[in-house]
């Protein structure tokens, strides 16, 4: 990390908080747009911008999300902003962070790429929040009813397994139907660095969630979680033949109340206010609204 953030608060002004992005997708919405979001209902400056419209921005925070250009990170820096990168999921295919020492800090999602990756003062953890627009399921019977919730190419078999409905569109309201959730990761980088979306979705949910011990369940859930299992199709099975007989018992409620601690810390008023005492230790943050009174002066 460069020796501009932590280590040296900025003595530039207030500075307003702008999350840049160079695509429209699931985890920009959840990481700028509702971020950007939040800290305006915080009552700072904050917004969410393509990257065209970031180039244009003078003595800011940047945030970018999951990666930046070469020509757009010396255009910021030359422009006076301080740069931070959201890391999300990018350290599962990549190596390493990419322009390390440019970045004044740096946001992991796990504890475990913090670790392994994250280098100064910068480097930070902050749990990847729940979508809002998930609720609690509706789901009121005494049998399994379990889903795999995402996108296509995140599902890691070749074929259905019984009894496990695949929900590939429409998540927010399919989400309702179901008590339990699954997930797997398959490559041993996934299993290091994915970040706790799974988790955090199934917490949103009241729902069980049936997963591998990968890293980022390991570390919200804890060890002795009693809903683990292998990552084979047939281990997955298996999980939820046995889960189907625990519905509503003791363990159930136990996995159940494990998640319902998971939601309070990954909740986006708990996200905020990690936040918002980051940013802080960069700059004074810009209070909503002066970003437009200083334009009109």
């Amino acid at each position: 990390m460069t020796s501009h953030g932590v280590a040296r608060r900025s003595r530039a002004g207030p500075r307003e908080v702008c999350f840049v992005k160079y695509y429209e997708k699931g985890s920009t919405d959840i990481a700028a747009d509702q971020m950007a979001a939040a800290l305006r209902r915080r009552g700072i400056a904050a917004r969410s911008l393509q990257i065209a419209q970031a180039r244009q921005v003078r003595d800011a925070i940047l945030i970018f999300v999951k990666r930046i250009d070469l020509g757009d990170l010396l255009r910021a820096r030359l422009q006076g902003n301080l740069l931070l990168l959201d890391v999300q999921d990018t350290v599962v295919f990549k190596r390493g962070i990419r322009y390390a020492p440019a970045w004044d800090g740096v946001i992991f999602r796990s504890a475990r790429a913090l670790a392994d990756f994250g280098r100064g003062d910068g480097a930070v953890l902050i749990p990847q929040h729940w979508d809002e627009r998930y609720g609690p399921h509706r789901y009121t019977g005494d049998r399994l009813r379990a889903a795999f919730i995402g996108d296509p190419r995140s599902y890691p078999f070749p074929a259905p397994v019984p009894g496990l409905e695949l929900v590939f569109d429409d998540w927010f309201a399919r989400a309702r139907d179901f008590n339990a959730h699954v997930s797997v990761r398959s490559t041993r980088r996934e299993i290091l660095y994915k970040p706790n979306n799974k988790v955090a979705t199934a917490a949103a949910c009241g729902a069980v969630l049936i997963t591998i011990p990968d890293e980022a369940a390991r570390e919200h859930l804890g060890d002795d979680y009693p809903f683990y299992c292998d990552g084979t199709a047939a281990a997955v099975e298996a999980a939820m033949r046995r889960a189907d007989g625990m519905v509503g018992g003791i363990e159930w409620q136990r996995a159940l109340a494990i998640l319902e601690r998971v939601r309070e810390r990954t909740s986006l008023t708990r996200t905020t206010e990690l936040y918002v005492d980051y940013l802080s230790r960069f700059a004074e943050l810009l209070p909503a609204g002066e970003e437009l009174r200083s334009k009109s002066a």
